[in-house]
């Protein structure tokens, strides 16, 4: 074979006839032929397995083999390269039965005997050149095949009337075995109905290069859905090649991308971002039709409760259930769906935005009471035991509602206001729904407002203290004092710290402000030990910030030792909630305060969990029953139950119980005879300054030294 070396093709020469075979070799040498030689059939065979040449002339008589033989032995030879050499017969016997018989044989061409010599030549360069030709035609036919087969489409080509004239699956066809023989056949009849007509429609127009016409579209094959995008590729005028791709893995994959963005991972639901969308959406569209719609802002009452107590995963569970409840309890006709992308995501007016806050979008109301009704139908489903992970959880929920157009004419504000709505429903305590009213945007100005001033009565003195006397319910007598917070606002006169604490909580100052009023405290029951007969306890609350400031323990041990007060003297009331906030945390911060010898009391006692479990956990010492069950006594039968039973168990639990908001000597009757060793309230006292205080405890020393004395 010609090497880059050497561009001379080799010729292989095979005759038995000498002159002819010498002729015919110098002919192609001096030609520019490199030419090999033999004198029979199965030298022939014998050079053409040893050398690689690029044609062979072959006479057909020849000893122990023929032309034809030796052309049959080419044909098989296991190199497809070599297989396809070039063979030119030459033969004396010019009729039909000998040419077609060299054809038969695998023959390219063949030339009469006697051979003319200088035609030979022109004759040889030609087959050579046809035969380069064709090796590059199949060449490119190969790379064109192996190019088809990568494509991931099927391909069909159809005229102008919409008759395939020829198709290829290959790759892209194998979700499409019915178009195997769809030669022929009308696009109508081989597509989905509405599809045909618009590949058909953008295959008319005149030819142009690179233009490209797509449609995408689902397709029911095998009883499930699949999408293909049909690109139209007009060859000329009235022909258009068709390119069916498979697209399902693309739109699965987008359509995996669009519920991480609008999708809550945990419950399913729709997330912020969705449901903002949608309510954009639809108070353009209430803004065309003048139509009412209300969004509810619902947020569950103490989960913080089950996370802290249950674990986190409970927690989750619970709100995949309350997720579930929700889709199930509202009715159709409370949610229109429209415009559902992708298509299994739920309905986008029902959505979850972070945490336990969940909203709800009313469509096409006739009234704000239709969106209380729902409001109240769901806060009753809320209201039902929810059994998670072998645990019975009961919960409530707040509710808050806005209304378009009256209370906001966007998303974000109407959510805003429904979000404001709800905290009012928080507080008016809990379990409950609200409409918004400006009043309530009103309300928060103040708060920030008073905010604002509280801050500064802090920097100028205008918080104070005062203090409350606790009775022994056996000699009557002064056992201690309760420090309480109060605020006189130059503008609104005394403010009542269920206002103003938790202002002060949300905006941090109740931490300089607790400390303040602590440090305050022990210096002065430091100068009430002399006045008293008897060591002065001092009760001193704590908020739930409070309770969580990770330097409570360090400053409440400093206060100590700067103000000389013995830390047995000193009891800390928290409530339960703030207990429960961070249950582990709280057990480790009161096991220090225990171990310092700071005694610590329940207050409010029978309003949060009121649990045995929990009691066993905490080290406390005391116990304050909430004023709530005290207001009963002594007429109301439930209330005197719970006091009684609240003091049985504590005292079980070798608790000392104090009860506060006594107003009547028969509720101090009452709980006497149940054995609670403490008492307060309006009945004994009011709450009074430093130097009144210090009066009283003097008075009541004296008493004792009479009681003592007689």
């Amino acid at each position: 074979m010609a090497t880059a070396e050497t561009s001379a093709p080799t010729v292989l020469v095979a005759d038995d006839d000498a002159t002819t075979r010498l002729l015919i070799a110098a002919t192609l040498r001096g030609a520019g032929f490199q030419v090999l030689v033999a004198s029979d059939g199965i030298e022939a065979i014998e050079l053409f397995d040893r050398t690689d040449p690029e044609l062979l002339v072959l006479d057909v008589e020849m000893p122990r083999a023929s032309g034809y033989e030796v052309c049959s032995h080419v044909r098989k030879h296991p190199d497809a390269g070599r297989r396809n050499v070039p063979v030119v017969i030459a033969t004396g016997m010019d009729d039909t039965v000998s040419v077609n018989t060299a054809y038969e044989c695998g023959a390219t061409d063949f030339v009469s005997k006697p051979v003319n010599m200088p035609s030979l030549v022109h004759r040889l360069r030609y087959v050579l050149r046809s035969h380069a030709a064709m090796q590059r035609l199949l060449a490119a036919e190969d790379r064109s095949r192996a190019m088809l087969s990568a494509i991931p489409d099927a391909i069909l080509q159809f005229d102008a009337h919409g008759v395939v004239t020829a198709y290829r699956g290959g790759q892209g066809g194998a979700r499409l075995p019915h178009l195997a023989n769809c030669a022929g056949s009308n696009l109508a009849d081989l597509l989905p109905e509405v599809v045909a007509p618009l590949i058909f429609a953008n295959s008319v127009t005149p030819a142009t290069a690179g233009e490209r016409k797509s449609v995408e579209f689902a397709w029911l094959l095998e009883g499930r859905w699949a999408h293909f995008e049909a690109r139209c590729v007009p060859k000329a005028i009235g022909e258009t090649y068709l390119f069916l791709r498979d697209i399902s893995e693309r739109k699965e994959s987008e359509e995996r991308i669009h519920r991480l963005a609008y999708c809550d991972s945990l419950t399913g639901m729709p997330n912020r971002q969705a449901f903002l969308e949608t309510l954009e959406r639809e108070v353009a569209r209430a803004t065309q039709a003048s139509q009412m719609l209300a969004v509810l802002f619902m947020d569950l009452d103490g989960f913080k409760r089950v996370n802290d107590t249950l674990g986190h995963a409970v927690g989750d569970h619970l709100l995949q259930t309350v997720a579930a409840r929700l889709k199930q309890v509202l009715r159709p006709r409370d949610l229109v769906a429209r415009d559902l992308v992708p298509r299994d995501l739920e309905q986008t007016k029902l959505a979850r935005l972070g945490g336990d806050e969940f909203t709800i979008l009313l469509t096409d109301i006739a009234r704000p009471e239709d969106a209380i009704a729902v409001a109240q139908r769901v806060r009753e489903e809320i209201k039902r035991p929810f059994s998670v992970d072998s645990h019975e959880i009961v919960v409530s929920s707040s509710i808050g509602v806005s209304i378009f157009p009256d209370d906001g004419d966007g998303a974000m504000a109407l959510v805003k206001h429904a979000d404001t709505a709800m905290y009012h429903a928080k507080e008016r305590g809990r379990d409950n729904c609200q409409l918004y009213s400006a009043s309530l945007t009103t309300r928060v100005v103040q708060r920030v407002s008073r905010e604002k001033r509280r801050r500064q009565a802090h920097e100028r003195g205008g918080v104070g203290g005062s203090y409350q006397p606790l009775i022994g319910t056996v000699d009557r007598a002064v056992v201690g004092m309760e420090a309480l917070l109060r605020w006189n606002d130059p503008q609104h006169g005394l403010i009542s710290p269920a206002e103003f604490i938790p202002v002060a909580e949300e905006s941090g100052l109740i931490i300089p402000i607790g400390e303040w009023v602590l440090r305050t405290a022990c210096a002065q029951a430091v100068r009430w030990q002399s006045d008293a007969a008897r060591p002065v306890r001092l009760a001193v609350n704590l908020s739930s910030v409070q309770f969580r400031d990770v330097g409570l323990v360090a400053t409440i041990l400093a206060i100590l030792r700067e103000s000389g007060l013995a830390p047995q003297l000193l009891e800390l009331e928290v409530t339960e909630s703030a207990l429960m906030d961070d249950a582990d945390a709280a057990i480790l911060r009161m096991h220090e305060l225990e171990a310092a010898g700071v005694r610590l009391a329940i207050d409010d006692f029978g309003t949060g969990y009121s649990s045995m479990s929990y009691l066993k956990r905490f080290p406390v010492g005391a116990l304050k029953i909430d004023r709530s069950f005290v207001s009963g006594l002594p007429d109301d039968a439930e209330s005197v139950a719970i006091s009684r039973a609240i003091i049985a168990m504590a005292h079980s639990m070798k608790l000392s119980v104090t009860a506060e908001g006594i107003e009547t000597e028969e509720q101090a009757a009452v709980l006497a005879g149940f054995g609670c060793e403490n008492m307060q309230g309006y009945h004994f006292a009011r709450p009074m300054n430093a130097g009144r205080a210090t009066e009283l405890l003097r008075e009541s020393a004296r008493a004792l030294l009479r009681l003592s004395a007689a």
